[in-house]
């Protein structure tokens, strides 16, 4: 009896380290979730190491320029290629099988890597994505050929430009809330038209200094305009810094009519008063709304418009520039008085250098690691070339939103019909190493909270 089950143990527990080590084997999933993946970045794609990354293998197909190159004597073929995200508690990995790219001529190649954890509305503002550089944007631009990254270069032209959507950065420009309550955060105006606003309640008080009881929304900021701008070329865009205005898309449940707001209590004023490069002292009130910009719109309706600063006020010892959002509502006796204001989107806009071009490695030293190849992968019999990269999560802020921004591009014979590069996503008018990324909807937009 003993014997007969020693013999049906060792067959069960046979049975089942086979049946493991086949599952094992083969890195059978018996879910799809995403898991947290740690790949051995050397350029080569192996099965396993990317196979975890579940929802996040992702095919993509370009049509390239099918010439026969003299040196290699091979020609990069049109076809499906793969875009691999991944990542665990202290990196993000991107694996890119490029099973169209078939030469091994590394000659004037080069890859390049956009990645952001948080990104504004950008639409044609190349100077929009500077002012997010080290605070949530970071891009490299590598030489396959050196095997090192791009020395900085930067590209303008004399006729200026002007940039709009340039955001405001809360770890570098500050927002005061003098009177008024909010639950919201600066992410609440970073998006237009979202169904989401930076929101205040009027706060009624009696203010210091000279002003008049009443109902208060005053919310100062002071923006970094240096920030804004190429680190290695700042003094030539502050030199060049030709306007400076404010964008915005605000709306109230009552009506802002400065004209009015003394005679009926659904009116109220509402304006934003400049600074310049220091900031305003509310207890002083003559001087704190010496330089006012008074905007009117009715209530109930979202309406967009920009307010004109004085863009001399810079200051320039420390490139900052403080205006603050002044709304009130005089006391009365018989109607309340009391409102809400939404403030949609904020947004900069700015006219100074064109930049044309900028080549350059913002990621740490230390903090990113890339290697490639040229052969055989699980997708692709063919030897064609493959690159593994990853960067540490501490290039980017902590946020709440666990999202990954990202755009690559890079050329190594292969390219789109009549240009010298690819793009992923883009087409023939996306070329980073000629110009820079100027869109939002140059990137694609991963939720890693699912891992």
């Amino acid at each position: 009896m003993k014997k007969g089950l020693a013999i049906s143990l060792i067959v069960i527990v046979s049975g089942a380290s086979l049946i493991f080590g086949f599952v094992w084997g083969n890195d059978f999933q018996f879910t799809n979730n995403p898991k947290p993946i740690t790949p051995t970045v050397d350029g080569i794609i192996e099965k396993k190491e990317w196979k975890r990354a579940a929802y996040y293998n992702i095919p993509f197909y370009l049509d390239v320029d099918n010439a026969i190159d003299p040196i290699e004597g091979k020609q990069n073929v049109d076809g499906w290629n793969y875009l691999s995200v991944g990542e665990d508690e202290e990196n993000y990995y991107i694996a890119l099988d490029l099973c169209s790219d078939r030469t091994n001529n590394k000659n004037g190649e080069w890859i390049s890597y956009f990645l952001a954890n948080r990104m504004p509305d950008i639409l044609n503002s190349r100077l929009a994505f500077q002012a997010l550089t080290n605070y949530g944007f970071e891009y490299l631009y590598y030489d396959v050929n050196q095997s090192k990254t791009f020395d900085y270069s930067l590209g303008t032209e004399i006729v200026p430009q002007t940039y709009n959507q340039i955001p405001i950065v809360p770890e570098y420009d500050s927002i005061e809330i003098i009177n008024g309550n909010t639950s919201s955060n600066y992410l609440d105006f970073w998006y237009n038209y979202d169904d989401k606003s930076y929101t205040f309640e009027s706060f009624n008080t009696t203010p210091e200094g000279t002003w008049d009881v009443g109902d208060y929304v005053d919310i100062q900021f002071g923006v970094n305009i240096t920030e804004k701008f190429p680190e290695q070329n700042i003094t030539t865009f502050l030199a060049d810094l030709l306007d400076l205005r404010l964008n915005y898309v605000i709306s109230s449940n009552l009506t802002a009519n400065n004209t009015e707001n003394l005679n009926k209590a659904e009116n109220f004023y509402c304006g934003v008063a400049e600074h310049d490069g220091m900031p305003g002292n509310f207890t002083d009130e003559a001087n704190f709304t010496s330089d006012m910009n008074t905007i009117n719109f009715p209530n109930d309706t979202l309406v967009s418009g920009s307010v004109d600063f004085d863009h001399s006020g810079v200051n320039a010892s420390n490139g900052m520039f403080y205006f603050t959002i002044h709304c009130w509502n005089n006391y009365n006796a018989t109607h309340p008085t009391a409102y809400e204001l939404n403030i949609d989107y904020l947004a900069l806009r700015m006219r100074t250098t064109y930049l044309t071009t900028l080549i350059e490695n913002t990621i740490s030293q230390g903090n990113y690691d890339i290697a490639w190849s040229y052969g055989p992968s699980v997708k692709c019999s063919e030897d064609h070339r493959m690159f593994e990269f990853n960067m540490s999560k501490s290039e980017f802020p902590d946020l709440d939103d666990e999202l990954l921004y990202l755009f690559v591009a890079g050329y190594g014979t292969m390219s789109f019909i009549g240009t010298d590069f690819w793009a992923y996503p883009g087409d023939s008018n996306d070329n980073p190493f000629n110009g820079f990324i100027d869109e939002y909807n140059n990137f694609l937009v991963f939720d890693m909270s699912i891992t």
